[in-house]
């Protein structure tokens, strides 16, 4: 396939990062276990099986899988994942922590599940971007030209089926995911870029200057409370003021397991 195919459930910059990610580290790929935590039709774990690696699919929903010629198992990711103490190299979550109530235990699960020096890569709605943050302000929603979830939308029961799953109403920008991320030793080595709105663009230009000045003044004015943490405050200031983040439409972060 030249271009991915429409995947409900996962964003096309998603598709395409991963798709890349696929054939950029396919040598390395050939000999690591991997597993994909919400796998939905099975099209991403299908790019990590052609690689060679061995691939554990997983999905609250598991018969949707059209793609992989692995069995995609049962999980449901607010309960011990059914996988062995740092047995897995890599471990991908897509479009799925949004839904999730105890994101806490997430990483916690990763952070078990994976091998010391292991990757893991979360995608997911950018609340961090500018336009998430006019939309916010505006409508306290994802984006402004629809309305945040509520009691009509908020839980979708799955057809032919008890199980169900909440919409979007546990979005969380880049600084809380990284916390979650930091506090269960898993450490952020980068934010993959992604496609940038036209909107944030806009908003950049009036807002910058202003969101820049501020934050460089609470950073000084937490290293000098706190010097001994100057490295961790510099950090959340370059993640503040960072365009792939303030202009990109979609979230890719990637974490280190650390030692």
């Amino acid at each position: 396939m030249d271009e991915p195919p429409s995947i409900d459930h996962s964003r096309e910059s998603a598709l395409t990062f991963f798709r890349k990610y696929a054939q950029q580290n396919k040598e390395w790929l050939k000999t690591k276990t991997i597993c994909d935590l919400s796998a939905g039709r099975g099209y991403i774990a299908h790019l990590f099986e052609e690689t060679g690696a061995t691939v554990n699919a997983f999905d609250l929903f598991p018969n949707q899988n059209q793609f992989t010629k692995t069995t995609v198992q049962y999980i449901d990711l607010q309960k011990p994942f059914p996988l062995k103490d740092h047995s897995v190299d890599l471990v991908i979550c897509c479009e799925t922590i949004e839904h999730l109530p105890n994101q806490y235990f997430l990483f916690q699960e990763v952070n078990r599940i994976l091998k010391t020096g292991g990757t893991f890569i979360l995608t997911t709605p950018n609340t961090s971007s500018l336009r998430s943050r006019f939309s916010q302000f505006m409508m306290e929603s994802e984006h402004y030209g629809a309305p945040a979830p509520n009691e009509l939308n908020a839980f979708t029961n799955w057809n032919n089926s008890n199980d169900g799953y909440f919409s979007k109403i546990f979005l969380s920008g880049v600084l809380r995911l990284r916390t979650l991320a930091t506090i269960n030793q898993l450490v952020l080595k980068q934010i993959h870029p992604t496609k940038r709105s036209s909107t944030s663009y806009l908003l950049l230009v009036l807002w910058y200057p202003v969101l820049y000045h501020f934050n460089r003044k609470a950073m000084k004015k937490q290293i000098r409370n706190d010097p001994a943490n100057n490295k961790t405050y510099r950090t959340i200031f370059e993640l503040n003021t960072s365009f792939d983040i303030l202009l990109g439409k979609h979230l890719i972060m990637e974490f280190m397991k650390e030692s």
